[in-house]
């Protein structure tokens, strides 16, 4: 009898620079936003790539932020709300009246056009939350918002449990963490880690569409790698912070089963998939609250 070998998907490809950014931004041109393009740029100075994201209208800050990667987009804000990074749409832009189809069409332009597009805050309690059956008919959608930084889930893991609802269904998905950036107070709370080729337009988009990043409110990982049915997972380890932490790490799978967990002082674990998890990420914490949440690795 041969040995059974697990066939792991995983996104991630441990070639390149990694990069921090953040994908839902408001400026004052938005009704909602308070700050000019100058005092966005202040608050997300060491920030590698942006995209300033104001409801409705592309908002053109090339000249505010040279020192960025920076991509024009918008959130389209009818009843419920989705990010369009670099899409096709410039000066005559669709109407937000929502309905899954539309919605997905205006993604899947927009993925044809190499741009990425992102569910905003699904869970949301207080508007604008999509159902489990909408994210599941809006196919085209490549990313979803699995944590906010504008204090929507403070009080517990609604998006973290939705987006394993999701991925149960069988919806591949990339999670996202924005700030939805609206005032002071609101930045640098969560953002992701891409792993690009270079430091370019076209390599950040490369890495968010194929899910080549994780979230991060301060914490995360150096490497994930896949080697036959084993993972292991490098934990970020740059500082003497880092390194003498207290950690906790949780594996998580189909139908939000915790599949292991760690705790302690270590930096890396390696977790053997035995083909039945369905999908496999890591939520990783350390002393203090900071986290960093993979991507889900598919099990074939």
């Amino acid at each position: 009898m041969g040995v059974y070998m697990v066939h792991l998907l995983s996104p991630y490809v441990n070639q390149g620079l990694w990069l921090r950014g953040s994908l839902h931004i408001h400026s004052k041109f938005s009704k909602c936003g308070l700050h000019s393009l100058p005092e966005i740029a202040l608050a997300y100075r060491d920030y590698d790539f942006l995209a300033i994201t104001d409801h409705d209208c592309v908002t053109n800050g090339e000249a505010v932020f040279p020192d960025k990667v920076l991509f024009q987009g918008y959130e389209v804000s009818g009843s419920r709300h989705m990010l369009l990074i670099e899409p096709p749409f410039r000066e005559e832009l669709p109407d937000n009246c929502f309905s899954c189809a539309h919605y997905n069409d205006m993604a899947r332009r927009t993925a044809a056009c190499g741009g990425f597009s992102v569910i905003n805050h699904p869970a949301r309690i207080s508007g604008q939350a999509w159902s489990f059956e909408e994210i599941l008919q809006t196919p085209s959608v490549q990313g979803m918002e699995i944590y906010s930084g504008d204090g929507i889930h403070i009080e517990e893991d609604i998006g973290l449990r939705l987006w394993d609802r999701v991925l149960s269904a069988g919806r591949r998905i990339w999670g996202v963490g924005n700030d939805d950036f609206h005032h002071w107070g609101q930045e640098r709370r969560v953002w992701n880690v891409v792993q690009a080729r270079e430091r370019t337009p076209d390599a950040v988009l490369e890495a968010l569409r194929g899910g080549n990043f994780y979230v991060s409110t301060g914490y995360g990982f150096d490497a994930i790698e896949v080697d036959g049915s084993d993972i292991l997972f490098r934990l970020k380890s740059g500082s003497p912070l880092f390194a003498e932490a207290y950690k906790y790490l949780t594996l998580f799978g189909q139908g939000g089963k915790v599949l292991a967990e760690k705790t302690g002082y270590f930096q890396e674990f390696c977790y053997h998939a035995c083909g039945d998890e369905g999908y496999i990420r890591a939520e990783v914490y350390m002393s203090g609250g900071y986290c960093g949440i993979s991507q889900p690795i598919f099990v074939a």
